[in-house]
């Protein structure tokens, strides 16, 4: 199903995917403020080493530059700014490494990308009010199964399935990143339409590969500038400044100590987190008109007043998942 997103990641840079460098360091900001002075805090610097919070947000989409295709060799260097102080010879093998035991090990569908790929997101339909295993667009490694077996090896449970975690290290990698992908709303849930641009609910009718929507990358945009989002999913990854890291003050911090701590079992929250961020999902297609499908694609058209809208829902997705990300590491590290 995300056939035409495997071929799009090959062509745009890799910032461009699930916030962008910029949104995923910014969670990793304010998880770190949060965590400061506190046993997590250790013991997150002792599995890290020299590699910080910040640059450790990124390392998971950075690890799709490694190429199967290619020997498991990173063959771009340079390629994507945000990833150079990952190009060192140790890091780039421990990418592939990673990307090695988690590439066709999966149960892969054949228009799906790579197994460590698909751990990014989830494809609800937005008709649903809550993530659960078993709709259309939920996987046992989906971004909640990803997330679930970090936590599982960062508590010291044991695992079955994908992806593969050999290490807390390596769990800790994962997680940082893909706290950040559960909470960026497209990463969740989308419109299935059919071929009139009309909305429809597989879970009634069955799944029409045709009415896919590539997690919003099949809605094409136009191009306000060079530099500008190509589609509505790369809208939704961009960050304003405003929300940039260096932005991260103690009154954002202030209002990310206000999210509230998940109650029971960490392993647990990442459902919960997927749920809110399919309400999030749903406000952001409110309102959105699509033309009938032209080729693999519908156009799409935003009511007034939505860079506002999204610019709300941006900030608020980004407080909570630096503070959910903080939450979860004081919780799996609290002996």
């Amino acid at each position: 199903m995300r056939r035409l997103l495997a071929a799009a990641l090959t062509a745009l840079p890799l910032a461009a995917q699930a916030w962008g460098a910029d949104g995923h360091q910014t969670v990793a900001v304010i998880a770190a403020g949060l965590l400061k002075g506190t046993p997590a805090e250790a013991r997150v610097a002792a599995l890290l080493g020299d590699m910080p919070l910040p640059l450790a947000a990124i390392w998971a989409d950075c690890a799709k530059g490694i190429s199967p295709g290619q020997g498991y060799a990173y063959p771009a260097p340079g390629r994507y700014p945000a990833c150079a102080p990952l190009e060192t010879p140790d890091r780039i093998a421990e990418m592939a490494d990673y990307v090695r035991r988690n590439d066709r090990q999966c149960a892969l569908g054949p228009e799906e990308s790579s197994c460590h790929g698909q751990t990014h997101y989830a494809d609800l339909a937005l008709q649903r009010s809550r993530y659960l295993p078993g709709f259309t667009g939920t996987r046992p490694d989906d971004v909640v199964g990803a997330l679930r077996q970090a936590v599982l090896v960062l508590q010291g449970r044991p695992t079955t399935g994908q992806p593969s975690l050999k290490s807390p290290r390596e769990a800790l990698l994962v997680l940082v990143h893909l706290v950040g992908d559960i909470h960026q709303p497209l990463h969740v849930a989308g419109p299935y339409l059919d071929a009139r641009g009309q909305r429809i609910d597989p879970d009634q009718t069955g799944l029409d590969p045709a009415s896919f929507t590539v997690g919003g990358n099949s809605f094409p945009l136009p191009q306000a500038a060079p530099t500008g989002p190509k589609n509505f999913h790369a809208y939704w990854d961009g960050v304003p400044a405003a929300f940039r890291p260096p932005r991260v003050d103690a009154a954002w911090l202030a209002e990310a100590r206000r999210v509230d701590v998940d109650a029971g079992d960490a392993v647990d929250w990442p459902a919960r987190w997927a749920t809110q961020s399919l309400e999030q999902a749903a406000l952001a297609y409110e309102g959105l008109l699509f033309s009938p499908r032209e080729g693999q694609q519908w156009n799409v058209r935003l009511p007034r007043g939505y860079d506002a809208r999204a610019d709300a829902i941006k900030q608020q997705q980004l407080t909570r998942a630096g503070a959910r990300l903080a939450w979860v590491l004081k919780a799996v590290f609290a002996n």
